[in-house]
């Protein structure tokens, strides 16, 4: 039974207050609900599939209560202001975990129950207030601010406790697995319309991240922040605009998708790294 409900109050011609709530659900994939066993040779790791895993008990589904509130302005020539909160109930969420004295070996289970609460703002802006030049230059933003707790299970509270450092303070609550603290959207959109010639510059950024909980005998793995800044061009030629051209360059700035243990008392050690580079794409494209 999956309940929602959705209410619009409109305050004028050009703005909304909206709410909302969902019940939504969140089921393993085949892989995790499966007794499979799969070796990754890139990383020297084995991911055990859940009904394999003779550690945790059988993977649930996840169930989650969704609340939402937003405040939005619309504003000429496709600008907005809009502000929202939400918050958001977990039964049973899966999370990506190691096996107890098991650094090698991944598998999927429910430690406990969570909740996430968090705001964002929202805009799109044409910069044509500043000079005419710029009338077709659009910037447009959302920043989200998260925070997640989850109460652990006893198993893993006590695991912690027990394999806690001499100084090391635990809590019976951590943060949500795969769940970020903080999100940046970011983007400078150029499109006239008239010469057939759109540009933009898009970056995007999360908060360090848990992306494998730990088990007190192994640290918990966070990935760190990547930096991703990317820059796309369209032009058309023709009367009929047949042809076209397409740039595309990716993670500009070279920023490297690394994960590392955190341990209490100790320097970070590299769980996975992985430089992809700066990528540069050219097509040419013909409209028959």
């Amino acid at each position: 039974f999956f309940p929602s409900a959705n209410l619009i109050y409109a305050t004028s011609d050009r703005a909304n207050i909206r709410g909302s709530y969902s019940r939504t659900t969140a089921r393993p994939s085949f892989k995790e609900a499966s007794t499979a066993e799969i070796f990754d040779p890139i990383t020297n790791r084995f991911f055990i599939g859940g009904l394999a895993n003779n550690t945790y008990d059988p993977i649930r589904p996840t169930y989650i209560n969704n609340f939402d509130l937003r405040y939005e302005l619309f504003r000429e020539q496709g600008q907005m202001i809009a502000v929202s909160g939400f918050y958001k109930d977990f039964k049973d969420p899966i999370e990506m975990t190691f096996f107890p004295q098991a650094p090698r070996q991944l598998t999927v289970a429910n430690l406990g129950d969570a909740r996430v609460i968090g705001a964002e703002v929202e805009f799109r802006q044409n910069l044509g207030f500043i000079a005419n030049s710029l009338e077709n230059l659009r910037f447009n933003a959302n920043v989200s601010i998260i925070d997640s707790r989850l109460e652990m299970t006893d198993q893993e509270y006590q695991l912690r406790l027990d394999n806690a450092r001499v100084g090391e303070e635990i809590d019976d609550t951590r943060e949500l697995q795969g769940q970020s603290p903080y999100l940046i959207n970011a983007g400078l959109d150029y499109n006239n319309t008239d010469k057939a010639f759109r540009a933009g510059l898009f970056y995007n950024v999360q908060g360090k991240t848990l992306e494998v909980v730990g088990t007190g005998f192994v640290p918990d793995v966070y990935a760190i922040p990547f930096h991703s800044l990317n820059f796309t061009l369209n032009k058309a030629f023709g009367e009929q605009k047949r042809t076209s051209i397409d740039l595309k360059v990716t993670n500009i700035l070279g920023s490297e998708r690394e994960s590392v243990y955190e341990s209490f008392g100790t320097s970070d050690q590299t769980f996975q790294l992985r430089s992809p580079g700066t990528e540069i794409s050219l097509g040419y494209s013909y409209k028959f």
